[in-house]
């Protein structure tokens, strides 16, 4: 459906379950005091709030890539948020609230460029947009099922292969 791997996707329950199991499993463990973490005003409460909590826990800065009065990203001020402590992105593919799409193969592509991992919000694309995982090149990816008429209590998180070593379990038993 997304064009990843069977190995590469965890089942959650939700896209909150999904953001939440990444930011504990991976940010939590890998990120340290004085690494950042960019997200942007548009995100919805559930790509807010689980980094809210790991900056304050971590002594982590949260940075956030400002809108426009368009409704589009700031990109300039995105690419000046970056510097050598940026170590994760994560960000709405499509708002929940303007509708915007944002331009992720871009802003991944900027990623890359600085070795710093992403993280996509699809909950609300996912039902709009043909989502092919391998070919914007994020690292993670979550949505819901009941975004695409699937039940609700399921959720999805995509993990890129190369980024299996990263991420630890949540749950254990």
């Amino acid at each position: 459906f997304i064009n990843a791997d069977i190995n590469e996707i965890i089942f959650t329950k939700s896209t909150t379950e999904s953001i939440n199991f990444l930011s504990y499993s991976y940010a939590k463990n890998k990120l340290k005091k004085n690494d950042e973490i960019i997200i942007t005003e548009m995100e919805h409460h559930s790509n807010i709030i689980p980094w809210q909590i790991l900056s304050k826990e971590k002594g982590i800065k949260l940075k956030f890539i400002p809108i426009l009065e368009n409704g589009n990203l700031d990109l300039e001020k995105f690419e000046k948020l970056i510097n050598s402590n940026t170590k994760f992105i994560s960000l709405t593919h499509m708002s929940n609230v303007l509708g915007i799409i944002n331009p992720i193969k871009n802003i991944i592509k900027i990623a890359k460029n600085n070795d710093i991992e992403v993280l996509i919000d699809a909950a609300q694309s996912i039902s709009h947009l043909k989502i092919d995982v391998k070919k914007i090149g994020c690292d993670y990816l979550a949505f819901s099922g009941h975004k695409i008429l699937g039940p609700t209590g399921v959720g999805v998180l995509y993990i890129n292969k190369n980024k299996h070593n990263k991420v630890s379990p949540l749950l254990f038993g």
